[in-house]
């Protein structure tokens, strides 16, 4: 991995979405965040606190309310509509839905072969010696490119769209809850494919996902978020090992193990995510924390604040003092 600067540098990035009746969906609210060349950053976080909108406004797929968005030294929310096209094939993203990601009407071939024609090759033998190469890199038989997508199981449908991905040669890949939907016994597959993948072409990545011990297998940074804001990012290990925000502890305190036996319930959060149109005033999670709250945690918004050697966290009992396990109480493990 690069000492260089990173590529991609967010800047208080927010974006709002108009309502019904004129209300507000806070979707991304302030984040600022970083990714360095070469690794793979784990975003996470329950449904609906913002990390897909995160994803497609990093790709300039949406546009933000405010905020800047850095890539590799371009401020990318600056580019007219031209440059941005331009800009596209070295940012690309894998959707969660291979069943609906995937043109039906389109063969394996031509799917893979539009971003190739994109990026300038033309020739019909350079076209499918590429094709072959890529559904080879993702395990896929190239024998199969006239095939059409209805025709792959749901993990073939989804290398194929890593395979699209891949095409243009990008060097920032962001994978949106990419095994969400497959069987358990898929997933393992793709994400030992993305894994090879980033390691042979030094990929830049962002990898979306809602399940905590997922991100873990392929990061080596975990940003965690909750309600449009993130509230702790850091090293995958001391993340998972030692977590300082006590939604991080609850999202790993409810990964299933084996120790707990079979018919263990996972652990549940007190109350619902507030609505992003009414979020909380002061910590956004103090509605559901199940810790000895102080003052400001009902009235004051918490930065991140550095609670170890690149371990950020926004929290004020963490702040106060050192660690919030310590005053953890019986419901939180």
């Amino acid at each position: 991995m690069s000492a260089g600067p990173p590529l991609v540098e967010i800047t208080d990035l927010t974006k709002h979405f108009l309502a019904a009746r004129e209300r507000v969906v806070h979707a991304v609210d302030g984040v600022t965040l970083d990714i360095a060349r070469g690794e793979t950053l784990g975003l996470v976080g329950e449904s609906g606190c913002g990390k897909s909108t995160l994803g497609r406004l990093i790709c300039r797929l949406e546009d933000p309310t405010r905020g800047r968005i850095v890539f590799d030294g371009v401020d990318t929310t600056a580019l007219s509509t031209g440059e941005l096209r331009d800009l596209r094939p070295r940012m690309q993203m894998i959707f969660q839905d291979p069943f609906s990601s995937l043109n039906p009407h389109k063969t394996v071939e031509q799917i893979i072969a539009l971003p190739l024609r994109i990026k300038g090759v033309r020739t019909r033998a350079e076209v499918r010696d590429r094709v072959a190469e890529l559904l080879g890199l993702v395990g896929l038989d190239p024998g199969q490119r006239r095939r059409f997508p209805h025709q792959f199981s749901g993990g073939q449908r989804q290398r194929i769209g890593i395979a699209r991905a891949l095409a243009c040669e990008p060097e920032l890949v962001i994978a949106d809850e990419p095994v969400a939907s497959l069987d358990v016994s898929i997933q393992a597959q793709i994400l030992e494919i993305l894994r090879g993948l980033q390691e042979r072409f030094r990929l830049t990545a962002l990898f979306i996902s809602h399940d905590i011990s997922v991100v873990s297998h392929v990061s080596r940074r975990i940003a965690v978020m909750y309600l449009g804001k993130v509230v702790e990012v850091g090293p995958a290990q001391a993340v998972i090992e030692d977590p300082r925000h006590p939604y991080t502890r609850a999202l790993l305190a409810a990964v299933p193990r084996i120790e707990r036996g079979a018919g263990a319930a996972a652990t549940r959060l007190p109350g619902d995510v507030p609505s992003p149109m009414a979020v909380p005033p002061g910590c956004r999670f103090h509605t559901r924390c199940y810790l000895n709250q102080i003052p400001e945690c009902r009235s004051v918004e918490p930065d991140l604040f550095e609670a170890g050697p690149g371990h950020l966290v926004a929290c004020h009992l963490v702040s106060a003092v050192g660690t919030a396990a310590g005053a953890i109480s019986a419901g939180g493990e």
